[in-house]
């Protein structure tokens, strides 16, 4: 016995198949249905859970953050670690720089490799104040740079 569906021969046949479409599509069409109602019902219990949940998170992690910087500031090298998970900082340099002061200062070397600014940044030097020297020591105009802290906070895993 092969599981082949028959070619259809008549109109008869063609209409029975045309019913039997007909109700495949409809009892796709519930289940669709259906499907959605339970994925709605679940997002309305899930998003008001995950959302108190995230505020709790947040919570711990800005009493963590408040107490790692008052750490910090008595010794820039303080990091904690646990089994429960580690604390620690990392520091970034932010540039803000305006193209056409820049333009007008930057070495021709960097200009001719079509000004990369990435490439040039690699030769600052940022001082305490925010202002930023090249290496030949001089003042770069248009660049200014920031000084970033993050604090990361890293949980291990229960497993």
């Amino acid at each position: 016995m092969s599981n082949e569906p028959t070619p259809i021969q008549n109109e008869e046949e063609l209409s029975k198949q045309l019913y039997r479409l007909r109700k495949l599509n409809e009892e796709q069409t519930r289940e669709d249905e259906r499907y959605q109602k339970e994925i709605d019902e679940s997002e309305a219990w899930y998003q008001p859970s995950k959302q108190a949940r995230k505020n709790r998170i947040d919570e711990v992690e800005a009493l963590i953050d408040d107490f790692y910087m008052r750490q910090y500031e008595k010794n820039p090298y303080y990091r904690f670690k646990s089994r429960n998970g580690s604390v620690s900082k990392r520091e970034s340099t932010s540039y803000v720089h305006d193209d056409k002061k820049l333009l007008s200062t930057v070495p021709e070397k960097f200009i001719k490799k079509s000004l990369k600014w990435g490439d040039y940044k690699k030769t600052l030097q940022t001082t305490g104040n925010g202002t930023v020297v090249d290496e030949n020591g001089e003042i770069v105009d248009g660049v200014t740079a920031k000084q970033n802290l993050k604090v990361i906070v890293k949980t291990t895993d229960e497993n």
